[in-house]
């Protein structure tokens, strides 16, 4: 999967322009650095993070530790 939102960044960084996740993509296919396939397949431009948090309820577990957990023998 190629990220382009850290490629964008990295564009960013290198040249001071900030161009569109769209333009970066489209970029990166006429320059042969990605392939058609992967053009419209692999490349991750963002999470819709509202549905990773769509709830309102924290969770409120609380668990004991054992101060000797995974310490030697």
């Amino acid at each position: 999967m190629i990220n382009i939102i850290y490629i964008r960044a990295a564009i960013e960084a290198a040249t001071g322009l900030r161009i569109s996740l769209e333009d970066t993509r489209r970029y990166l296919l006429e320059e042969g650095m990605i392939t058609r396939k992967q053009f419209h397949n692999d490349c991750y431009m963002g999470v819709d993070y509202g549905a990773l948090f769509d709830f309102d309820a924290a969770d409120t577990t609380q668990q004991s530790l054992d101060p000797n957990e995974g310490l030697p023998l």
